[in-house]
């Protein structure tokens, strides 16, 4: 009987009609619900974007339209009214982002798995650190680093530094690699420096290159900004991997170091600077090799 009602209602446009009153989509919502249980979903959008037209609007109709969509496989579909919905300022209930997540992964569509976290974030939802994971593995898994790398930057932009370097370490151990300079150099534009030294790190850690300019702008700001621990713990690992020869950083980082009364980390770089000036082509090229770029 629901479906007869929709069907004379969307072929004969009575909604759209200017006369009586104007309808309410709230009245419908049990209809819309009764349709979407039964795969109807697509029938219940006719009638809807009927009373949109109108100007009639009920979030939560299209919350179960969406949900509908999602049910049926309709993911796509679903995110057009999830679209719709934005626009108008609507806020999408929580379940609505992560079944689009899960379905745009299962369908093999990472690109819109990540439009969708893009839009869960902006919503104010905080995704689970298992949704951050998969989106992020699925699009390394297609071979989109720059846009993996760009959902870290939203990770840390956001505040969830520690979540962030938690997915970083798990996608490493599973076998996926970030462009994690892109990462560092973003932390670093935005002042968060300790944040990007430990970026820097890790990448030595698990034999990555890292951007010698990059790493001589880190240390020259921590030392601006009384972090010197953290300058000459980036130095080190630097020094002792070979990748120092262009460093220009360190009389800066002494002259830091000395000033705290950290004589022996002064000590142990003042030695090395006449070795650094001394490495010849060889060595740095020897460096390079030790340090080779890994495919993303």
């Amino acid at each position: 009987m629901a479906e007869v009602l929709f069907d004379e209602l969307f072929e004969k446009e009575i909604l759209l009609s200017n006369f009586g009153s104007r309808p309410l989509v709230a009245a419908y919502s049990p209809l819309f619900q009764h349709l979407c249980e039964h795969g109807k979903t697509k029938k219940a959008e006719r009638v809807i974007r009927q009373l949109m037209k109108r100007g009639t609007q009920d979030p939560q109709s299209y919350n179960t339209l969406i949900m509908g969509h999602c049910k049926e496989g309709a993911y796509e579909s679903g995110y057009e009214l999830l679209m719709w919905m934005l626009r108008r300022d609507f806020l999408p209930d929580v379940d609505i982002y992560d079944c689009l997540i899960d379905g745009f992964l299962l369908k093999d569509k990472p690109l819109l798995a990540k439009e969708t976290l893009e839009k869960m974030l902006k919503s104010s939802y905080q995704p689970k650190t298992f949704t951050w994971h998969s989106v992020l593995a699925k699009l390394l898994e297609k071979g989109c680093a720059h846009e993996s790398a760009w959902n870290l930057q939203l990770l840390f932009g956001c505040g969830q530094q520690k979540r962030a370097f938690e997915i970083i370490d798990l996608l490493y151990k599973n076998g996926y690699r970030v462009k994690i300079e892109e990462v560092a150099q973003f932390l670093y534009e935005r002042g968060k420096l300790s944040e990007a030294c430990k970026l820097l790190l890790f990448s030595l850690e698990i034999h990555q290159n890292v951007d010698i300019d990059l790493c001589n702008a880190i240390v020259l700001n921590l030392c601006k900004t009384n972090k010197v621990s953290e300058a000459f713990g980036l130095c080190y690992e630097l020094v002792e991997n070979g990748l120092c020869q262009e460093l220009t950083c360190l009389n800066d980082l002494i002259a830091a170091l000395e000033e705290g009364g950290r004589r022996e980390e002064a000590a142990f770089i003042s030695k090395r600077l006449p070795r650094l000036e001394n490495l010849d082509v060889s060595k740095g090229n020897h460096s390079s090799k030790k340090f080779r770029p890994i495919k993303v």
